[in-house]
């Protein structure tokens, strides 16, 4: 990592959008906001937020907050020992959770404050602000030397992200330091949520599910609204399926519709799984599941694997403390918090009924089932058409013969979306060891993925649950 190049990026941002700060100061808040979502978009492409990522992003809130504490700790104490580099990474991490939950929409606020404040006043705010943004992100993404398919794409939904405008009254109405509270922006929300859940490939079962509950809940709603006796509802929730299958994405869009809905404040998802609640010391155990809550609050805690807190060999383990925690944080906190548990389904059945306190608390199940074939092939065009590839006549064929016989030979490992990707970057791979002897090379050729791109079996892709 280059830190000097990275706190000159910085540097180089907050030049940038300084003028906005002039205008009105409350551009502070909307920006460290937008940067701490940009943050944990480019994080999400490698898994986890850099070192790198954090360091530039700690230089710009000090300059945009003209804080000189935290200013003197990345310029001067970041680099003093590995210490103090993980103190203000911590700090740093700490700040981006704080002020993302504020306003949990994935959504940038910034370019549509901007696009109206540019319509009232005949500026150009905008384009010069979205363009140092995306540079300043180019630039976090190259900071470890390699960029990969996954950083392309976290790229591609920054650039997506600060070119969608939603419709303001005035730019000062983006400006007002409230969350998202109103019926009608709790509508945009819900709408925008069930939006992207009906826009996924498959999951018909699912979207029938989710659309039922959503129309549930909009009665009992109306019915508590207007004085009448409502039936006690759990929103806790069982995700049962094989890996892939998109358990994590629908578990965070359910967050923004219990959101939109009004059943929760922010709506946000935090995952984890048994080695985020589980220590190996006693006493630790309670307290990583205490931080888990407590940063979910509000939102919703994704547990993955949860049937590994109760591992199948007898013995002491510090798994089934982590389940008795976290059943009472969830009636503490009965409110406050959604819980989703997810799985293979013959596992999460024994789990849950395992412990009578799980039964009682997770009544409602979701049954993700194995893509077919012609919903791996769609899902295909779909990741190469997000990163601007194509394929060639023959690339489909060759793809849908490829997934009816994985689909035809699938064990319990089926990797689903994951074999697909997995698939697809291994043919970019072929494509550009075929592209690398060519001394010419129009922008047809790198956007098209030939049949012979296309891997003739799955040695070497990996199929299953990544490693």
């Amino acid at each position: 990592m280059n830190s000097r190049l990275l706190k000159q990026e910085a540097n180089l941002l907050y030049k940038s959008l300084a003028p906005l700060l002039k205008v009105n100061a409350a551009f502070a808040d909307v920006i460290l906001v937008d940067l701490a979502k940009l943050i944990q978009l480019c994080g999400r492409s490698s898994g986890k937020v850099s070192a790198a990522e954090l360091l530039a992003y700690l230089v710009t809130y000090a300059l945009i907050k003209q804080d000189a504490e935290k200013l003197d700790a990345a310029l001067n104490r970041w680099d003093e020992s590995p210490e103090e580099r993980l103190k203000y990474q911590k700090l740093t991490l700490q700040i981006i959770l704080d002020l993302t939950q504020t306003q949990p929409s994935d959504s940038f606020e910034l370019p549509s404050i901007l696009n109206r404040l540019d319509e009232e006043k005949g500026t150009n705010y905008l384009g010069d602000a979205t363009n140092a943004i995306y540079k300043f992100a180019q630039a976090i993404v190259k900071a470890d030397g390699t960029v990969t398919l996954q950083d392309l794409e976290a790229l591609s939904l920054v650039w997506q992200r600060l070119h969608s405008y939603r419709k303001l009254a005035s730019y000062r109405e983006g400006l007002t330091p409230t969350q998202t509270s109103d019926s009608a922006d709790l509508d945009r929300v819900l709408e925008e949520a069930l939006a992207e859940l009906n826009d996924l490939i498959g999951m018909s079962n699912i979207k029938e599910e989710v659309k039922t509950l959503t129309n549930f809940l909009k009665v009992q709603k109306i019915r508590s609204q207007r004085g009448l006796a409502k039936t006690t509802v759990s929103l806790h929730a069982v995700f049962c399926g094989p890996p892939g299958t998109g358990k994590t994405t629908v578990a965070r869009l359910m967050g923004r519709i219990y959101h939109g809905l009004g059943f929760l404040s922010q709506g946000h998802l935090v995952e984890t799984d048994r080695s985020g609640m589980v220590a190996g010391y006693v006493g630790q155990t309670a307290k990583q599941v205490d931080d888990l809550v407590k940063s979910a609050l509000n939102g919703v805690l994704f547990i993955d694997e949860a049937y590994a807190l109760v591992p199948g060999e007898s013995g002491r383990d510090f798994g089934q403390e982590a389940i008795d925690v976290l059943l009472k944080r969830m009636e503490d906190h009965r409110d406050r918090l959604v819980v989703i548990v997810a799985g293979y389904t013959d596992e999460m059945t024994t789990f849950i009924e395992s412990n009578p306190g799980l039964e009682s608390r997770f009544n409602r199940y979701f049954y993700f089932n194995h893509y077919k074939p012609e919903e791996l092939l769609a899902i295909f065009e779909k990741m190469a058409s997000k990163s601007h590839f194509k394929l060639a006549p023959g690339a489909g064929e060759k793809l849908q013969k490829l997934f009816a016989d994985l689909y035809e030979n699938r064990d319990k490992t089926f990797g689903n979306a994951r074999l697909v990707r997995n698939l697809f970057e291994k043919s970019l791979e072929r494509q550009a060891n075929r592209l690398a002897v060519l001394s010419s090379l129009s922008d047809e050729l790198l956007t098209t993925l030939l049949a012979e791109d296309i891997p003739d079996e799955m040695s070497g892709v990996q199929t299953g649950r990544e490693s």
